[in-house]
C-alpha cells in the first residue's frame, strides 16, 4: 500500500493505493499522524479509488482523525472511492459521520 498527500494551503489530499490490511493500517496510521501535525489544514479530502479492502483498525484510525479534524472546525471528505469499499462503509453508516460519494 501507498499512501500520497498533496497540500494546497488549508486544503489536504490524501490518496491512499492498495489494501488497508495490518501492516497498511501501520502506515495509514503515520500518515495521519504526519497530517495531524500539519498546521493549517482544515479540509481534507481522502481518495479510496483503489482500496478494495479495510481493517477494522483502519476505519478506527480514519474515524481518530476525523475527530481530530472536527475539533479543530474543519472537515473530511472521501471523494473517490472503491464500490467494495462503499457498501462497506455504508453498511456501517459512515456517510452519516462524514461525506462519502464515489
Amino acid at each position: 500500500m501507498d499512501i500520497e498527500m498533496n497540500r494546497k494551503g488549508d486544503a489536504l489530499t490524501i490518496v491512499v493505493d492498495g489494501n488497508i490490511d495490518t501492516d497498511g493500517g501501520h502506515k495509514l496510521a503515520v500518515t495521519l499522524q504526519e497530517a495531524m501535525e500539519m498546521d493549517g489544514i482544515k479540509n481534507v479530502v481522502f481518495d479510496l479509488k483503489t482500496v478494495r479492502t479495510i481493517t477494522s483498525s483502519g476505519i478506527g484510525k480514519i474515524m481518530n482523525f476525523f475527530k481530530f479534524i472536527d475539533g479543530k472546525k474543519g472537515s473530511m471528505t472521501v471523494k473517490g472511492i472503491s464500490d467494495q469499499l462503499y457498501k462497506q462503509f455504508m453498511e456501517i453508516h459512515l456517510d452519516r459521520i462524514f461525506p462519502i460519494s464515489k
